[in-house]
């Protein structure tokens, strides 16, 4: 398939990773959460390139999964990868260790709308891939009302384990989707291990065709309204997770795993 990615060399525009800064730029220093390069600390979406980038949004919880995840140790390492701050605990520990350097939260469930607002300014279009079928449609329904003439589809494939062989037919299905729409941009809301595995596993295949996926968990369940993301106000106090479990006590366990972060932020162990 023939690349779709917009203005390249040939319409007067050098790839994104080619693009030199000012030759009186300074360069901030890097910043990093223990073994996480956060990549992104201001500006969404990133530039395009030859490559099909992998967009993480860091929090606890993928935080302490890195010691148990084969595909999240392999990802992070990989110039592809693209990573923001998500939870206000990681975003407060940094603002505490880089206190000259700017840094934006970036939470996947708002960077959804940014998205969208971006494909529908620039006719680009966006795949919309996991959550339940319900969620996942009345997303796609919000984000076509939010932004008229927006292009977006979206697909839920069946819930499968990693690792088993449905996994590999979810993939399938993916790939089909995509090799049929066409999409610029794949937000994944597979869950955390199943995003990442799924990025790792495909991303090089959608290279020249893809411009990123965005490893987005809960942002379509909550863009759909089916799910009621926290008040901004219990955000800013770092209490997102609680409100979660007020909304879906399931996920009191998830809560309490992630609380294990707590100690490590404490004695500045990042």
């Amino acid at each position: 398939m023939s690349s779709r990615l917009g203005p390249g060399p040939a319409h007067g525009l050098v790839p994104a990773r080619l693009r030199l800064p000012p030759a009186d730029a300074v360069m901030a220093p890097p910043l990093f959460f223990g073994r996480f390069p956060i990549t992104e600390t201001q500006q969404f979406p990133p530039a395009e390139g030859p490559s099909c980038w992998v967009y993480l949004t860091l929090n606890a919880e993928i935080a302490l999964s890195l010691p148990h995840s084969a595909a999240l140790q392999a990802l992070i390492d990989l110039p592809r990868v693209r990573i923001s701050v998500d939870g206000q605990w990681l975003w407060w520990a940094l603002r505490h260790k880089y206190p000259q350097q700017p840094l934006r939260k970036m939470a996947g469930s708002d960077l959804l709308g940014e998205l969208a607002a971006h494909c529908t300014q620039h006719a680009q279009r966006l795949l919309l891939l996991g959550s339940t079928p319900a969620h996942n449609s009345a997303a796609v329904q919000r984000l076509r009302q939010q932004n008229p003439g927006l292009q977006v589809v979206g697909c839920a494939p069946a819930h499968y384990q990693p690792g088993q062989p449905c996994e590999q037919r979810a993939h399938a299905q993916a790939q089909a989707t995509i090799d049929a729409f066409a999409p610029h941009y794949v937000v994944l809301g597979l869950g955390a291990t199943r995003e990442q595995r799924f990025a790792q596993a495909l991303a090089s295949q959608l290279d020249g065709r893809v411009i990123g996926l965005l490893c987005f968990g809960g942002a379509i369940d909550l863009t759909s309204g089916h799910v009621r993301r926290a008040p901004r106000l219990w955000q800013r106090a770092g209490l997102e997770g609680l409100w979660r479990v007020l909304e879906q006590p399931a996920r009191l366990g998830r809560l309490m795993r992630v609380l294990r972060i707590l100690p490590r932020l404490l004695r500045g162990g990042y």
